[in-house]
């Protein structure tokens, strides 16, 4: 029997995934449904075997209890965490994501709010008087923390090495043994390091574990004059205790490409402090990373029809 596929997206998926159907794909049902049409989704869903990329405004548990058959669901971001409500982390239905694929782009980002950080260009660019400004920094000789060791974290790692840095690497899992990570510690085990960081990178998922992990009590335990860089999920984040003074003035910048909450306003104090930088959620596009999204929906796709084990599955419990 076949397989009935649902895939949502916006014009050009659609577009997109109409002329890549290829000849095995003969052997699914796949129907394209436009992010804008929330009632044929629900109308589809009854049958359906696999959901892709399904906005999450529209993924709740009343779609959920419609989907009688559903085994797969795929979302093609790498954060997940508002996906996981209590009925689909305890369900049987398998979930993928597009973690690892926005890597290189995010870590590009990370090295380049650290550079500019390091180097006053954010500054420069301000056009602040240079007698008043600190010495520039060298990367070489410091020590960085990375927090998070998956497709992200690693990257930054080895990119960082290259500068000459000395990494210390934080991660739930065991890692492969990299030569880009000097030494491996548990996540548990940041708290007690945060002196010694000259750079802290968090580049971990958000989970309860994680949530707010970095308040007043992490931020008075760091470096006095180091820097704290974000790229992951704005949550992560105790916003209330980035803002006191005591805190950031006691850095030497900070760099965010995620806060919460997101958006800010406009005259959000975040917005005001002179050594935060804000790059407002841009780290992850690039001139590659949608294709590496579409041919791993491709993948995926082929392999369930093929009844072959999927790539990029989500433990749904630990939300990564």
């Amino acid at each position: 029997m076949k397989k009935n596929i649902l895939i949502v997206g916006n014009k050009k998926t659609v577009k997109y995934f109409s002329k890549n159907k290829r000849k095995h794909f003969k052997k699914a049902n796949i129907i394209f449904i436009e992010d804008t049409s929330p009632k044929e989704i629900h109308d589809n869903i009854i049958n359906a075997d696999a959901l892709i990329d399904c906005p999450r405004r529209f993924f709740d548990n009343n779609l959920l209890s419609k989907a009688k058959k559903l085994k797969w669901v795929h979302i093609g971001g790498a954060g997940i965490e508002t996906f996981l409500f209590p009925e689909f982390v305890n369900s049987n239905i398998i979930l993928t994501n597009g973690k690892q694929l926005q890597g290189p782009s995010v870590a590009d980002h990370a090295i380049a709010l650290l550079l500019t950080i390091s180097r006053n260009i954010h500054l420069h660019v301000k056009k602040e008087n240079i007698k008043k400004m600190k010495r520039p920094i060298e990367l070489r000789g410091k020590t960085c923390g990375v927090l998070g060791l998956g497709g992200i974290g690693f990257l930054v790692s080895e990119r960082l090495k290259s500068f000459g840095m000395n990494i210390i690497g934080f991660s739930e899992d065991l890692i492969p043994l990299s030569f880009s990570v000097d030494k491996f510690l548990t996540s548990n085990k940041l708290y007690d390091y945060l002196p010694i960081l000259d750079v802290v990178i968090c580049c971990a998922p958000l989970t309860k574990k994680t949530e707010k992990l970095f308040n007043d009590k992490y931020f008075k335990k760091m470096k006095k004059d180091s820097i704290f860089i974000n790229v992951s999920r704005g949550k992560i984040v105790d916003t209330n205790s980035l803002i006191k003074k005591s805190i950031y003035t006691k850095l030497r910048g900070i760099g965010l490409d995620v806060t919460d909450p997101e958006p800010l306003t406009n005259k959000h104090k975040l917005k005001k402090i002179k050594n935060i930088i804000l790059s407002n959620h841009t780290a992850g596009p690039s001139d590659h990373n949608r294709e590496r999204s579409n041919k791993l929906m491709i993948e995926n796709l082929e392999r369930f029809i093929n009844n072959d084990s999927l790539l990029n599955i989500v433990d749904k419990v630990k939300g990564y």
